[in-house]
């Protein structure tokens, strides 16, 4: 979407109708270069009314991200975050890794209310419309090297079960190595990447994608069963004081996880694993499988799983796992 278009929808989101001559006299452009900048909106099935004579109306509006707001939702530990909102990016961790390269400070972090290019694990998109989620990347910069971090993804799917159950979402799991699940219906996803040297410093962006209340056209899209936050508690998610709370339980967990690494979230994470203790299949990249029964993790987040020929350990990154029928 073009920067016209995000200053036309803030216009309307306060649900009222607005003519396309009173937004371009506000906005200083001509009426056909509103109807311009709102035309691809409409051929995407985005929830705009039109209505000739009253103009131009989002029924169900929109909650922007506000920075002073998500700051205000953290409390004290906002003043440890460097905080930025944009209207969109191609990706936020896209972004903030060129950003790191650069000597972007330690706990900068960018969110967004639009990515065109989002990003999920192995290469996937991920999913998202304007005001039905919520797209952030923080920056943590650690002393140790990158191979240290290996578990870094639980410690951040430990984070995000937390802030869920400040929402009153009880019954979320996890899915080694990296996505939320809720009745086996994807909730939201983690996307890890590092740089830095082996022995240390390094860097990590930590990419959280978190569904807020996606749209049946979105849903389709989408080749996996997806759940939304406004679906599971049944009312409207403000997302000002969601990115907030995903803030500041993700920083109090990777301040733990830098001094003492995943092992005092072990039991944390565990307890929240879907699969933990029932048979499953891990399918591997070059399409051969593994079948058995999920023991635990090892300290460094590889996945512990019995087979026949005994207990054996797989990376994160490199399998998907799926419930066995």
């Amino acid at each position: 979407m073009k920067p016209l278009t995000f200053k036309i929808l803030r216009l309307l989101s306060d649900r009222e109708f607005h003519s396309g001559e009173t937004l371009a006299e506000k906005l200083q452009v001509s009426r056909a270069t509103i109807w311009q900048a709102l035309r691809p909106l409409e051929q995407t099935g985005f929830a705009l009314q039109r209505i000739r004579g009253r103009g131009y109306r989002l029924p169900a509006g929109i909650e922007w991200l506000d920075k002073n707001q998500v700051l205000n939702a953290m409390g004290e530990t906002g003043a440890r975050v460097t905080l930025d909102i944009l209207d969109r990016v191609e990706s936020t961790n896209s972004l903030l890794m060129t950003q790191a390269a650069r000597g972007a400070p330690h706990r900068r972090c960018i969110a967004a209310e639009a990515q065109q290019q989002g990003r999920g694990r192995r290469g996937r998109q991920w999913c998202a419309e304007l005001g039905g989620g919520i797209a952030f990347s923080l920056l943590w910069r650690f002393p140790q090297g990158a191979s240290a971090l290996s578990g870094l993804s639980l410690a951040a799917a430990v984070a995000v079960i937390r802030a869920l159950r400040e929402q009153g979402v009880h019954d979320a799991r996890v899915k080694w190595p990296n996505d939320i699940l809720h009745h086996h219906r994807k909730l939201a996803g983690i996307l890890i990447e590092l740089q830095g040297e082996a022995l240390g410093p390094s860097a990590a962006v930590i990419g959280i994608g978190l569904n807020v209340k996606l749209s049946p056209r979105t849903r389709e899209t989408i080749d996996q069963a997806v759940t939304d936050l406004h679906a599971i508690v049944g009312a409207p998610v403000g997302r000002n004081q969601l990115l907030g709370c995903l803030l500041t339980h993700l920083i109090d967990v990777l301040d733990v996880f830098e001094r003492d690494g995943l092992t005092p979230l072990h039991d944390e994470w565990l307890a929240h694993h879907a699969y933990h203790g029932k048979p499953v299949r891990l399918m591997l990249p070059d399409g051969s499988s593994h079948e058995g029964e999920i023991t635990g993790i090892a300290a460094d987040g590889a996945l512990m799983m019995r087979t026949l020929i005994g207990v054996r350990t797989f990376a994160s990154g490199e399998i998907s796992l799926r419930a066995m029928e």
